[in-house]
């Protein structure tokens, strides 16, 4: 089966139109999905036409039926008259943003499409449109009422963060013991389901320099993570640490785990984007359906020039085939054997059919 995959395009001053045209002009996608690109028809012609990229074979879609396979369908969720000024930030870019991805997270909800790969959006402007988080991975978790955990990876690396997007002064207050545990849990239940590993290895970061150094820089480590971090074992996860961050990536630590789990956000990104810019991906996990981005932002510096590297875009579309035929034969072959009760399938049986 090939999954319907909603495509939103994101700000369209950014790069987020240049990245879908690029990857949906590849017609050895279409062995993998159908794309249903979530956008204002006048985008993808302006970009075309900028870039002097091939002409796309469109469909336009207006209920579940019209969908066609091999053909770049696309799903109007915008019909104001749009003034497109690549690199520049806009009210019109954010809320053409917004507009694509309530309409995908609506038409996923009613079986229309199957799984979603986001394009990136300007934060700010699509909070000025009405979006009521600070990125993509809030919006989805309250959408679909899940516990969302925010996993950058590629071939070679898997990070988690315990608090995601939150101001860095505000990091110790939001970290409990029963938080991070509850993190590994979830890193762990994520690993197994969506990525095909049976047995993970999780490493733990601290969240002070030189992991506190025994409490002489702070008290987290043996107060918080070290707990968190028996509490899992005892649930029989193999979580190691907690490792000092700076010690833990500067001697390649990280090739020994299938996850690493930090504290905050650029603890763990800063290093992965060291490694990983071009070709990583952003995935949201603790969903029902299967949702991932570029790990990368608007590019506002380069869009509309026809330069941008489009490997994390698809590597990204990728990945939800993947993960989609990770999760069928997880569950398939889990729930009788392991007791395994997914929580997150209750309400929204969507993005892997008959799993149960």
């Amino acid at each position: 089966m090939i999954p319907n995959i909603g495509i939103t395009i994101g700000d369209f001053n950014g790069v987020g139109p240049e990245l879908v045209i690029k990857t949906v002009s590849n017609e050895l996608i279409f062995n993998y999905c159908t794309p249903v690109i979530y956008t204002n028809s006048y985008v993808l012609k302006y970009y075309t036409e900028l870039l002097d990229l091939p002409a796309l074979n469109i469909n336009i879609v207006r209920q579940p039926k019209d969908i066609k396979k091999g053909k770049v369908n696309i799903r109007v969720c915008n019909l104001d008259r749009i003034d497109i000024t690549p690199g520049e930030p806009s009210e019109q870019a954010g809320k053409v943003a917004w507009d694509a991805l309530q309409l995908a997270v609506e038409d996923v909800k009613n079986g229309f499409i199957e799984n979603i790969l986001t394009a990136p959006i300007d934060k700010k402007t699509a909070v000025s449109a009405g979006l009521s988080h600070n990125g993509h991975t809030g919006y989805f978790a309250e959408c679909f009422e899940s516990n969302a955990q925010m996993i950058l990876l590629n071939d070679n690396l898997r990070v988690a963060m315990v608090t995601g997007h939150t101001a860095l002064k505000e990091v110790s207050g939001q970290l409990t013991t029963e938080i991070i545990e509850s993190s590994i849990v979830q890193l762990n239940e994520t690993l197994k389901s969506d990525f095909g590993i049976l047995k993970p290895r999780i490493a733990v970061l601290g969240m002070n320099p030189h992991g506190g150094d025994n409490g002489l820089m702070g008290n987290e480590e043996q107060v918080l993570i070290a707990p968190a971090i028996e509490s899992s074992k005892d649930k029989g996860i193999i979580a190691i640490g907690p490792y000092a961050p700076d010690g833990f990536f500067g001697s390649k630590n990280a090739e020994q785990f299938d996850g690493v789990l930090g504290m905050y956000h650029d603890q763990v990104l800063i290093p992965f984007k060291q490694v990983a810019f071009s070709d990583g991906v952003n995935y949201t996990a603790g969903l029902p359906i299967i949702r991932t981005s570029p790990d990368h932002g608007t590019a506002y510096d380069i869009a509309g020039q026809g330069i941008v590297d489009s490997s994390s875009f698809i590597n990204a579309l990728y990945l939800v085939n993947k993960v989609y035929r990770n999760r069928i034969a997880f569950y398939d072959k889990s729930t009788e054997q392991l007791g395994f009760r997914d929580h997150r399938r209750e309400k929204f049986s969507i993005g892997v059919p008959n799993l149960r």
